[in-house]
């Protein structure tokens, strides 16, 4: 596969999978890292875990997805959110607006 496209180099949000977990849909998700730049493109890092996230988050419907601190109240918001590109465990998220906490 191809390298995905670039992005500015310097992410507006980044989120361990160590403390927070990923809602889609009312489904939590186990990652490694989420890392969002202000270009409405964020990097999903999913080694090491499963692909059942493919199932709820596509290239065609837009979803919401919330990203949530394991100790306290969600942390980040991301609206109309949809697949753009998936190589080796990075998927590349493309998304309308965000809500920070």
């Amino acid at each position: 596969m191809s390298p995905l496209s670039s992005v500015e180099h310097q992410p507006k949000f980044v989120f361990e999978g160590s403390n927070h977990r990923l809602f889609i849909g009312g489904r939590g998700f186990d990652f490694k890292e989420l890392s969002v730049f202000s270009s409405e493109v964020a990097d999903l890092d999913l080694e090491g875990f499963g692909e059942s996230l493919y199932d709820l988050l596509d290239f065609e419907e837009p979803r919401v997805i919330y990203v949530v601190s394991r100790a306290g109240p969600e942390d980040l918001i991301l609206q109309g959110c949809r697949i753009k590109e998936i190589v080796g465990s990075i998927c590349r998220i493309s998304y309308m607006r965000f809500q920070a906490a």
